[in-house]
């Protein structure tokens, strides 16, 4: 008994060849590599469904503010007005830091500090942005600065996620360039904010918008890309 044991202490356990050690870290490698995405991709829908909730409680302060000035949107900072943001600390209450900041935003901390938002608004509750060489706003041009007035609210998009190259103070609280162009468009509002590539055209993954109805809508930066190319002109009807 003594000569056995002696015997099974003496034997050695089996050792990994280098060949097996070799197999065995590209395995582990290929399944960290097929984890991160995952983990990724699962970040990006919790972003996207934070944010989609922040407009909605957007929205509904915009309705609110709506409702106690005869249908008026809060105006943007064009030609030194307030900030649409500022007008609805009071309907937002204890949610206004919290909801204004969009959680894809790599500007949000500086946009909190300041006093900014992630959101912009759509230029056309601006009846200035408008106006002719009389001073008259342009016949052409629909105005959406007060909700009773847009026919077709459900078609009307009122927030955007701001372009990553818009600044952080509040001053850049609305879309101040043309859209109506992919390049225009890109460097206002951030299409691809949910999926997209850091370096690119811009027309993979989505983005979230409000409407004037209040609903949130995710859609694809491919798809708004087609429609702008397409020569419709998404700030008036989409």
């Amino acid at each position: 008994m003594a000569q056995a044991m002696k015997r099974l202490s003496q034997t050695k356990a089996p050792a990994f060849s280098l060949v097996e050690l070799l197999v065995t870290l590209a395995l582990v490698a290929l399944l960290a590599g097929l984890g991160v995405p995952a983990i990724q991709g699962v970040r990006t829908k919790a972003h996207q469904a934070v944010c989609a909730q922040n407009l909605k409680q957007l929205g509904q302060g915009l309705l609110l503010y709506a409702g106690d000035n005869n249908g008026n949107l809060p105006g943007t900072h064009h030609g030194g007005s307030s900030y649409w943001i500022e007008e609805l600390r009071g309907p937002l209450g204890e949610k206004y830091d919290r909801i204004r900041i969009s959680p894809r935003d790599p500007k949000g901390a500086q946009r909190l500090s300041q006093g900014g938002t992630s959101y912009v608004m759509t230029a056309r509750v601006n009846a200035m942005a408008y106006v002719n060489e009389f001073g008259e706003v342009d016949a052409s041009e629909p105005v959406y600065d007060n909700l009773n007035r847009i026919s077709t609210p459900s078609r009307v998009i009122l927030l955007f996620l701001a372009s990553t190259n818009k600044g952080t103070s509040p001053s850049e609280d609305h879309v101040c360039g043309d859209i109506t162009t992919w390049p225009g468009f890109r460097s206002e509002i951030w299409p691809d904010a949910f999926g997209g590539k850091p370096v690119g055209p811009g027309d993979q993954g989505s983005s979230n918008y409000l409407f004037a109805d209040g609903r949130v809508q995710n859609i694809s930066a491919a798809e708004i890309r087609r429609r702008i190319e397409n020569g419709d002109d998404i700030s008036k009807a989409y």
